[in-house]
C-alpha cells in the first residue's frame, strides 16, 4: 500500500518559486507533519527549501516508494521511463493537457501513460489530479492548502477541486478523513482500483464516491458490492440528466435515463447515493460517527409538538417505527415526568423542561429493550438550558456507544453552544427533525441484492442471434414471435396478414375475438396513426379493421413501409404492467417494470434493475411499486399469479443479457390475472450485428 503509506516520496517537478504548483506540493510534504523523505526533482536549481535538489529521480540514491509528477504534460512520458528505470511502482500524475482538453493529441499522450504504466507495472493516479492526502501521516502530497483532520471517511473524487471544498466544508459537518484521493482522468486506475485500495485499508470504515463517469459498470458493480459488504460507500454522481434520454423510443427510454441506472446499481450494490452535496456530507458525517440501526425501532424525544409530529411523519416515511416503550421503563419515566407530559413515542417532556426531564427520557428509551435508537429534539425557548441538555445526551451516548443517537436542536444562535457539544462527543446535529430520522433511517443495514448469476445458455443465444443477425431497427412480428418463444415469453396467438385474401385463414386459426395492428418497421406507436382496432367479432369486422388500418396509416404516415396487418387473438381483461429494457452504456441493460397500458409515463410507477435478474430481485422490484396492491388483489379481486410475472422480469432478463444488441425492448401491456400472464403488445429495437 505505498500510495497510502509511502516512506519516500519525489516530487519531480518541484519548484523554489512561491504559488507554483510544484513548490505548493513540495512544501506541503516538508511542513505538515510527514515523516517520510522527500526529495524535489528539478535540473534548474540545485536545492529547494534547504533540500538538495536531484536532476533526475534516477539520480536519487536507494528505492523511491512514490513519484508525484508536476511538469509539462509532454514531459511526463520521458518521466515515467525514469520511474520505470527506477522500479517505482507508484506514481502520481498532478499535471493537466491530456484527454480532458478534448483533442487527439491530448488522447494519444494520455493512452501513452497508460501504455508505460502498464509496461512497467506502475500504479498510476491521475493524470490531470490534485493528489494525495492522508491525514492520519501528515501527508500532503497536493496541492491542497492544508490537511483535513484525521478521521475514518476515504474521499475519493473525480473531481479536484469539489475534493477541495468538501475538506473546505468538513469541519462544520465534523467530518474527519483516513485519506482523499483525486482521481483526475482515470488512466489506468479508475474508481474501482481506489475502492479496493480503501478495503484494504484498516483506517477507512465509510467510503465517499463523488463520480462524473463510470469507466466499466459491470465491474464497479462487482467490486461495489464486494466492498459494500464491511463499509460502507455513499456515491454522489454527476451527469444524470443528458445521457440515456438521446434517441429513446419507447417507453422505458423515456422514463429510464441514466439516473435510474444509478438508482439500480445502489440498490443491487447495497451503496447509499446522495443526490446533494449537503445530503453527500450528512451521510458521511452519520455513518462515520454512529453505529447500525439494528431494527427500524427508535424513540423521538422532544419538548415541542410540531417537531414531534413532523419527526413521526418522516419516521413513517422513512420505514421506521416508534414503539411504546415497554411497561417498566414507560412507570419509571412517569415518575420522573410531570402530568402533562407524554411518554408515548414521540416522548413529549414539554416545553418547559430542563436537562432531568431530557436525561430521564433519554435514559428510559435506551434502557427499553424495544428502542434500537434516538432522536433527541429540542427547541430553544426562554426557560430551555440548551447546553445543559445537550450534556445529558452525550452523558446517555458515553455509556451506551453502540446506541445511535441522533439531534436536531433547531434554531441557530441560541443553540450554538450545545450544538458543539453534541458534536464533540459524537451526535450528529440536523437543522430539522426530518434530516434527523433520515439519518437513522440511514443507519440501516442496507438491502443489498442477490450477486448475478443467471448463466448464458449457448445454445439459446446462438438461436437468437441467428434471428437478429443482419437487422436492425424495430424486429418484425414473426422474428419477435420465434425470439420470445425462445425464451418463453407468453404472447398471444397471433398471424400477419399481408392481403385481404388472407383474412379467412387467420380467422380460422385465431377464431374471435380477435385485435389487429398495423405491422410497419417505422412505426413504434401504433395507436397514434390509427393503426388499431379492437373487439374484432366478425369476418366482416376483420375485413373492415384491414381496410381502415391500411388506408389510415398510408394517409398518416406515407414514409411507412406495411408489412401488413397483425391479428392477435383479444386477451381478457386484467391488470396492466409493463416489462422493459434500455442498454445503458456504462451498465448493459436495464431492466424495467411497472404500470403499464394507457397509465404508463403518465403515473411513472415503475422500479429498475441491472440484468439479469434473480427471481428475488423481481420480485422485490414489484413489491416497489405502489402497483403492488393490484397484484395482491383489492376489494375481493383474486390475487394475480405473481410467479408468472417475476418469471417475465427474469427471462426478460435472460433476453438481453444474451443479446446485447437489443437497443431498447417495450412489453407493454402485460396483462396479468390470476390465471397468468400475457405479453399483449412486444416492441424490440435492435442495433446492427452482423457477427
Amino acid at each position: 500500500m505505498s500510495l497510502l503509506s509511502p516512506t519516500s516520496i519525489a516530487v519531480i517537478g518541484a519548484s523554489s518559486e512561491e504559488k507554483k504548483v510544484g513548490h505548493e506540493i513540495f512544501k506541503n510534504l516538508l511542513t505538515q507533519g510527514y515523516e517520510g523523505d522527500v526529495y524535489p526533482v528539478n535540473a534548474k536549481h540545485p536545492e529547494i527549501l534547504g533540500r538538495r535538489a536531484y536532476a533526475s529521480i534516477r539520480d536519487i540514491p536507494g528505492p523511491i516508494d512514490c513519484a508525484v509528477i508536476v511538469t509539462p504534460a509532454k514531459t511526463v512520458a520521458t518521466i515515467l521511463d525514469d520511474c520505470g528505470a527506477k522500479g517505482m511502482k507508484t506514481v502520481v500524475v498532478i499535471s493537466a493537457g491530456f484527454a480532458e482538453l478534448g483533442t487527439a493529441e491530448g488522447r494519444a499522450m494520455e493512452d501513452e501513460l497508460a501504455a508505460k504504466a502498464k509496461e512497467y507495472g506502475m500504479a498510476l493516479v491521475g493524470p490531470n489530479c490534485l493528489g494525495i492526502l492522508r491525514p492520519g501521516i501528515g501527508m500532503n502530497a497536493s496541492f491542497a492548502e492544508e490537511l483535513p483532520a484525521s478521521g475514518s471517511v476515504a474521499l475519493l473524487s473525480q473531481s479536484g477541486a469539489l475534493a477541495v471544498a468538501v475538506m473546505d466544508a468538513a469541519p462544520s459537518f465534523h467530518l474527519g478523513f483516513s485519506t482523499v484521493i483525486s482521481m483526475g482522468n482515470k488512466a489506468t486506475m479508475d474508481e474501482c482500483d481506489f475502492l479496493e485500495l480503501c478495503a484494504e485499508d484498516p483506517q477507512t470504515t465509510v467510503i465517499g464516491l463523488y463520480l462524473e463517469s463510470i469507466t466499466d459498470g459491470r465491474r464497479f458493480l462487482e467490486v461495489a458490492s464486494n466492498v459494500a459488504e464491511n463499509k460502507r460507500i455513499v456515491l454522489i454522481k454527476s451527469g444524470v440528466t443528458e445521457h440515456g434520454r438521446q434517441s429513446v423510443s419507447s417507453h422505458t427510454g423515456a422514463l429510464a435515463g441514466s439516473d435510474a441506472a444509478i438508482d439500480a446499481a445502489c440498490t443491487q450494490c447495497g451503496m447509499h447515493r446522495a443526490r446533494t452535496m449537503r445530503e453527500f456530507l450528512n451521510l458521511l458525517r452519520v455513518l462515520s460517527t454512529q453505529p447500525p440501526l439494528p431494527t427500524p425501532n427508535i424513540a423521538v424525544i422532544t419538548n415541542a409538538g410540531g417537531p414531534g409530529i413532523l419527526a413521526t411523519d418522516a419516521a413513517e416515511q422513512a420505514g421506521l417505527q416508534l414503539p411504546s416503550l415497554d411497561h417498566k421503563n414507560d412507570q419509571a419515566l412517569k415518575v420522573k415526568l410531570p402530568p402533562a407530559a407524554s411518554t408515548h413515542n414521540p416522548i413529549d417532556v414539554l416545553g418547559d423542561a430542563l436537562a432531568d426531564r431530557y436525561g430521564a427520557a433519554m435514559e428510559a428509551a435506551a434502557d427499553d429493550p424495544g428502542i434500537d435508537g434516538i432522536a433527541a429534539l429540542l427547541t430553544p425557548q426562554i426557560m430551555t438550558p440548551c447546553e445543559d441538555i445537550a450534556r445529558a445526551a452525550a452523558a446517555t451516548k458515553k455509556t451506551r456507544p453502540l446506541l445511535p443517537i441522533v439531534a436536531s436542536f433547531m434554531g441557530d444562535k441560541n443553540v450554538r453552544k450545545a450544538i458543539a457539544i453534541l458534536q464533540e462527543h459524537g451526535i450528529p446535529n440536523f437543522a430539522s427533525p426530518e434530516e434527523a430520522i433520515d439519518a437513522l433511517a440511514t443507519l440501516r443495514p442496507c438491502s443489498r441484492m442477490t450477486t448475478q448469476t443467471n448463466s448464458v445458455d449457448i445454445k439459446r443465444q446462438r438461436s437468437a442471434q441467428a434471428l437478429l443477425n443482419g437487422t436492425s431497427g424495430l424486429l418484425g412480428e414473426e422474428a419477435m414471435e420465434k425470439l420470445l418463444a425462445l425464451y418463453v415469453l407468453p404472447i398471444p396467438a397471433q398471424t400477419l396478414v399481408r392481403k385481404r385474401e388472407e383474412i379467412p385463414r387467420a380467422i380460422e386459426v385465431l377464431g374471435f375475438p380477435l385485435i389487429a395492428k398495423i405491422s410497419a418497421p417505422e412505426i413504434l406507436h401504433k395507436t397514434d396513426v390509427g393503426g388499431v382496432r379492437v373487439n374484432i367479432r366478425t369476418m366482416e369486422d376483420a375485413i373492415s379493421a384491414f381496410e381502415h388500418i391500411v388506408n389510415t396509416v398510408r394517409k398518416n404516415r406515407p414514409d411507412a413501409a406495411i408489412r401488413g396487418v397483425l391479428f392477435q387473438r383479444f386477451l381478457p381483461a386484467g391488470d396492466e404492467f409493463i416489462v422493459g429494457a434500455l442498454r445503458d452504456p456504462s451498465f448493459g441493460h436495464l431492466l424495467m417494470t411497472g404500470l403499464g397500458g394507457i397509465y404508463t409515463e403518465l403515473f411513472r410507477d415503475t422500479a429498475f434493475r441491472i440484468a439479469p435478474a434473480e427471481t428475488q430481485d423481481a420480485y422485490a422490484m414489484l413489491q416497489e411499486l405502489k402497483a403492488w396492491k393490484l397484484l395482491l388483489g383489492m376489494r375481493g379481486k383474486e390475487q394475480a399469479d405473481i410467479d408468472a410475472l417475476v418469471d417475465v422480469i427474469v427471462r426478460t432478463g435472460m433476453l438481453v443479457t444474451e443479446c446485447p444488441q437489443i437497443r431498447e425492448l417495450d412489453f407493454n401491456p402485460v396483462i396479468v390475472d390470476a390465471n397468468g400472464v400475457t405479453i399483449a403488445d412486444a416492441k424490440v429495437i435492435v442495433d446492427k450485428n452482423d457477427e
